[in-house]
């Protein structure tokens, strides 16, 4: 039997765990190996094509429970031991080294959940990372934003100043009501409180935001994309991502029974992106990963993707 969804955050971590039954953790994951490294293009804040290392660390759970995240499949239960995470990116410099003659300029580290977590990424380890990341004019790390302080600044002078360190944020949405209802146990008071420190001390700021978060239709899904575009930017956002909110957790597919989720129309997606770059704000891209899932059965699928991966890069609307 499917219970309602909760109203209390408590009970809510409850039936998000519950809702995990029968999908598994990925079982190859090795404390000592990352999980997937991969070479991205991105345009940088000049408009020049960018070459970035992408690395996901293997590393513990996220210790807040997400409605809509299905990341958890990617982690460990128990907090990696030290040096660790150290030799995961070595080694995925290694292996990109063998296949590119050319070094990336950029490097992401993207953990499956806040790299200021010191129980995902041990601080024994931030030196050592901090040594491989100055090979790079930028690293991208991923937070929670309850996690953004003070500590952060040990870290970014550990990186030093000829790196720039960009932080990225989890807005997801800026209504109010979805947003207490994801379980991200954030608010959009928070969200610019921590933005805003981000700022104020020399780094640069991503926010990654769901297009279709659970709750809303699709006028409501494209209307509260753009407004979260705009209240990102009003926070000082450099970049903004734009995330189709994806099935595959448990938790969505409960909803999507009950009628309260579906995934976006690729329509709206694209009309997000158009929105948000017609700001001339800062930089927004869509998520193009696993793509052709969204665009299932569409005869213009390969298409589409093409033209979004262009407005990506090139920040243009296109045709």
């Amino acid at each position: 039997m499917n219970l309602p969804y909760p109203e209390s955050a408590q009970e809510r971590d409850r039936w998000i765990l519950s809702r995990r039954a029968g999908i598994p953790r990925d079982p190859s994951l090795n404390p000592f190996q990352a999980s997937h490294w991969l070479r991205e293009t991105e345009p940088d804040a000049a408009g020049k094509a960018t070459s970035i290392l992408t690395v996901f660390l293997t590393n513990r759970e996220c210790p807040w429970r997400c409605l809509m995240c299905d990341l958890w499949r990617h982690t460990l239960e128990a907090t990696v031991p030290a040096g660790a995470i150290t030799a995961q990116v070595d080694q995925a410099l290694l292996a990109d080294g063998a296949i590119h003659a050319a070094p990336a300029e950029w490097l992401k580290l993207y953990n499956a959940g806040s790299f200021f977590d010191p129980g995902a990424i041990p601080v024994a380890d931030w030196d050592a990372i901090a040594d491989r990341a100055r090979r790079f004019s930028r690293l991208v790390v991923e937070c929670h934003p309850t996690l953004v302080g003070e500590r952060i600044l040990q870290f970014r002078d550990l990186v030093g100043s000829a790196t720039r360190l960009e932080v990225a944020l989890g807005l997801e949405t800026s209504h109010p009501g979805v947003l207490e209802r994801l379980n991200k146990r954030i608010t959009t008071d928070g969200f610019a409180r921590a933005a805003t420190f981000l700022k104020r001390h020399g780094m640069d700021l991503r926010v990654f935001i769901l297009v279709k978060p659970p709750f809303l239709d699709e006028a409501e899904a494209l209307h509260w994309a753009c407004r979260s575009t705009e209240f990102a930017f009003d926070c000082g956002a450099d970049v903004v991502s734009l995330i189709p909110t994806r099935s595959g957790n448990g938790a969505l597919e409960v909803l999507a029974a009950s009628g309260d989720f579906s995934p976006p129309r690729p329509e709206t997606l694209e009309a997000a992106l158009r929105h948000g770059l017609s700001l001339g704000r800062g930089r927004v891209l869509a998520d193009t990963w696993d793509l052709g899932r969204l665009c299932a059965g569409r005869a213009d699928a390969r298409e589409f993707q093409t033209r979004l991966e262009a407005m990506n890069l090139a920040q243009g609307l296109g045709n």
